[in-house]
């Protein structure tokens, strides 16, 4: 398949995905995050994650993170939450000891004020990260929002990589091009996938 065709895959399998994601009802949406956030904490990697870098779940049915980064703190670990570069498709990395006091950006996303001064800058100090995705696969194949943002990240770092995705949006397949960056374990409301990637 051509580069040309996957594209054209992905954009219409994006368009399909996200307007079934916001069908999802706040009932269903509660109920699977609370499944995903626990499997999540029992897997080895959490447990023995010093810093975490996780996306902070705001907007369009997004798997809730609020849970994973109140529970990480709790726990004595340190985490870190992207924030996008204006102008650019780069990210930075903000370190944070809570949710409190944390603004929406232009595109909805939570992220802290100007002044904030806490930056991770070695990304090599991160031991675990979640990758936001729309869509996934048991192989560790990700459709995200169509930035690249997280692909360049991902490889500047060794941390070990996890998708969260409601069950509905596991696919057996996701189109992928050689660029795109896939994660170590997905995990869904009701199963927990090894991909094999390490």
């Amino acid at each position: 398949m051509s580069r040309q065709e996957i594209r054209k895959q992905k954009s219409a399998l994006r368009k399909e995905c996200r307007s079934l994601r916001r069908r999802l009802t706040g009932e269903d949406i509660a109920a699977e995050g609370r499944d995903i956030l626990e499997q999540l904490l029992e897997i080895e990697e959490f447990a023995a994650a010093g810093l975490i870098h996780t996306y902070v779940s705001s907007k369009e049915n997004e798997v809730d993170t609020h849970g994973l980064i109140r529970a990480s703190l709790n726990g004595g670990k340190r985490v870190a939450i992207p924030v996008v570069v204006k102008g650019t498709r780069r990210l930075r990395h903000a370190e944070i000891e809570g949710l409190e006091g944390l603004v929406q950006d232009a595109w909805g996303l939570l992220e802290p004020p100007a002044d904030h001064a806490a930056w991770i800058e070695d990304t090599e100090e991160m031991d675990l990260v979640v990758v936001p995705g729309l869509i996934f696969d048991r192989r560790g194949g990700r459709l995200g929002f169509g930035g690249g943002f997280y692909d360049r990240f991902l490889e500047s770092t060794r941390a070990f990589r996890v998708g969260l995705v409601y069950d509905c949006l596991l696919l057996d397949e996701v189109p992928m091009e050689s660029h795109d960056a896939r994660v170590d374990i997905v995990i869904t409301g009701t199963g927990t996938y090894r991909t094999g990637t390490r």
